[in-house]
Formats: structure tokens, C-alpha cells, sequence
């Protein structure tokens, strides 16, 4: 009678062990789907917040005696826009008359850290329409991404 007693113990045992281990192996799935997605999220977030910025940049009124004179690295305009949690900012900096170049720099806090992305730009006024200017990247040219600092 003790031979089978001490079996039925062992058994028991691992039996609790191996449900033990299932346990431990969902919640480590589940876990690990939850914190992607909470980076599918913030990723989302933030070429979210790159994406208006690039807009609200490029929407920005061209001052056509401004143009003229652009000295290089000079401020134009600058501002600061967002999406969910993230947000970017932008600045219009003046490369050589006629050109500016837009840059981008959208942030998002990520896990007790921080993403960060950054986009640029060589623009230049053109007519519309209506005739009024409005800034447009270089014919051929679009956003490029750069290392984030």
C-alpha cells in the first residue's frame, strides 16, 4: 500500500507542475501581446502625429517678400502639433532663397521610454490656382527620415 501511495503523490505533483507551466506560458503570451500592442499603438500614434505635422507645415501662409530674402538656417515658422499621446513638432528653417526645409521631430512615451521619430524636407513656394503660394517639396524630393537624436 505505501508504493502506491507514494506514486499517486508523484503523480499528483507533476500533474500540479504541468498545469502550473500552462498557466505561467498563457499569461506569458498574453503578456507578450499585450505590450505589442501597446507598441502597434504608439507606432500608430506617432506617424499620426508626424503626418499633421507635415500637413499643418506645409499649409503654413508662404510671405512672398519673405521668400525673396531667406537667409540660411534662419526661422520662419514653427509649431507643434498632436495625436493621441504623441506629438511632433516642426519647423520651417530657411535653406537658400527660394528653398526652406521642414523638419519634423514627433515623440511618444513608450514603456518608460520614449519614441521618437524625425522627418525633413526641401520645400519651395509655388502658385496655385488661385495664384497665391503655398509651400510643396522639391519636384522629385519627399520626406526623407533621419536619426532621431
Amino acid at each position: 500500500m505505501n508504493a502506491r501511495r507514494g506514486f499517486a503523490l508523484a503523480a499528483v505533483l507533476a500533474s500540479l507542475v504541468i498545469m502550473a507551466m500552462v498557466v505561467a506560458v498563457g499569461a506569458q503570451r498574453a503578456l507578450v501581446m499585450a505590450r505589442q500592442a501597446g507598441l502597434d499603438v504608439a507606432r500608430a500614434e506617432l506617424a499620426a502625429a508626424a503626418l499633421s505635422a507635415q500637413a499643418v507645415a506645409l499649409a503654413e501662409p508662404v510671405d512672398s517678400a519673405q521668400c525673396a530674402g531667406i537667409l540660411p538656417g534662419a526661422p520662419i515658422a514653427a509649431g507643434v502639433t498632436g495625436a493621441g499621446r504623441a506629438s511632433a513638432r516642426w519647423w520651417l528653417v530657411g535653406a537658400a532663397a527660394p528653398y526652406v526645409t521642414i523638419e519634423v521631430e514627433a515623440e511618444t512615451p513608450v514603456f518608460g521610454g520614449t519614441a521618437r521619430t524625425r522627418h525633413r524636407v526641401l520645400a519651395t513656394p509655388v502658385a496655385d490656382t488661385a495664384g497665391s503660394l503655398r509651400w510643396a517639396p522639391v519636384a522629385g524630393q519627399g520626406w526623407v527620415r533621419v536619426p532621431s537624436r
